[in-house]
């Protein structure tokens, strides 16, 4: 009975240290710790063509190197005009109304004021007076030459006949500025009411009358602007004005109106730095321009290419963000509908138009990337 329980103890003993030795890890050792690289995903190719997915490589492209700026839309002065009469009156016709596009040369408003009446009066009484002090003239012209009237009379007509003459011409030129006809007003035929017509054509930006308001000489009526020539009024600061140079690339957007991004290119530099806001001021043409795309005015921010160099670059859809680190997604094999992928990271450098420079390609050079839908995984 004792020996029995002594061997049965000794082999008690001997299967317990047995099972202790092979339970026990070696120091420092885990099993389940795996690097970034040796972390891998499969993908059916179910999954693969439901999530959209595609394959790609790194692509050697050129790469711009761009100055952020903004600025506004707008026109030329030669296409934005401000439409004032001469001589004040009250509105008594109105049709035009904001965004009504119109011809040069449109009828825009009427004015009515009793003192046209007066100007045209004027000048037939000037008109009239200027024959008879032209007659007189002739006749003592005629007189001195003969000796027989003196050089005094002779220059007396001659003056009142220059300051008369003078006098109708500056009436004359008034009623043109006033479109109202001569030809009508020598045959007696005076009008109290006169036209306002468009100077320009374009659409109508601004209205700042209203029937029956008076309207004061050199008071803006209304205003127009013609958008065939609209462009971009862009403002850089001067530590980059010196690398905008003509026919450089601009890419540009409206934030307050829609996302779409649109390009166009710098057609003049400007010389002088503005002393307060220490910019420049940069002039672009817009690449193409549907109608009424744009409205001047408008807030833009833009992007101009002053250099490009060629680099190796991804789509920006192949690069994700993992643990504060870029990683793309390595194919390592493709057997049986299914692929399998591998992380590897990678270091990044400029981002433009959805591309990402990659800094370091030796490790993935020549490589099956999974450039479109890795976020889907991580």
């Amino acid at each position: 009975m004792k020996a029995f329980t002594y061997q049965t103890y000794i082999i008690t003993f001997t299967v317990l240290v047995l099972s202790s030795c092979t339970t026990q890890p070696e120091l420092g050792s885990n099993p389940e710790t795996k690097t970034a690289e040796d972390q891998t995903i499969s993908i059916s190719q179910k999954q693969f063509e439901a999530g959209g997915m595609k394959l790609g490589k790194l692509t050697s492209r050129p790469f711009a190197t761009s100055i952020s700026t903004r600025g506004h839309i707008d026109v030329p002065p030669a296409s934005r005009a401000a439409v004032s009469p001469y001589y004040g009156g009250y509105v008594n016709k109105i049709d035009v109304l904001p965004g009504q596009k119109v011809k040069k040369g449109e009828l825009l408003f009427t004015l009515q004021n009793p003192d046209y009446l007066k100007l045209q009066q004027a000048y037939l009484e000037a008109t009239e007076q200027l024959d008879y002090l032209k007659l007189d003239f002739e006749r003592q012209q005629t007189l001195a030459d003969e000796q027989i009237s003196s050089q005094k009379n002779f220059k007396k007509a001659e003056s009142d006949y220059r300051v008369m003459k003078a006098k109708q011409e500056g009436l004359r030129e008034q009623l043109k500025l006033m479109d109202i006809a001569l030809v009508p007003l020598e045959q007696g035929k005076l009008i109290s009411i006169i036209a306002i017509y468009a100077p320009i054509e374009g659409t109508i930006s601004k209205v700042n009358i209203t029937k029956s308001a008076y309207v004061n000489a050199s008071e803006v009526a209304l205003e127009i602007v013609n958008t065939e020539h609209i462009h971009l009024e862009l403002q850089v600061f001067e530590k980059d004005a010196i690398r905008v140079k003509e026919h450089q690339r601009i890419i540009f957007s409206v934030p307050e109106s829609t996302s779409q991004v649109f390009s166009g290119e710098v057609h003049l530099v400007g010389k002088s730095v503005d002393a307060q806001q220490r910019t420049v001021d940069i002039h672009g043409h817009i690449a193409e321009i549907a109608e009424g795309q744009f409205i001047p005015g408008m807030y833009v921010e833009a992007e101009i290419e002053v250099s490009s160099d060629t680099a190796w670059c991804l789509p920006n859809s192949a690069v994700f963000e993992k643990d504060g680190s870029n990683f793309v997604l390595v194919q390592t094999s493709a057997e049986n509908e299914k692929s399998q992928f591998r992380l590897q990271p990678v270091s990044t450098l400029r981002e433009v138009d959805d591309w990402v420079e990659i800094s370091s390609t030796n490790d993935i050079k020549d490589l099956t990337l999974l450039i479109e839908g890795a976020n889907d995984y991580y």
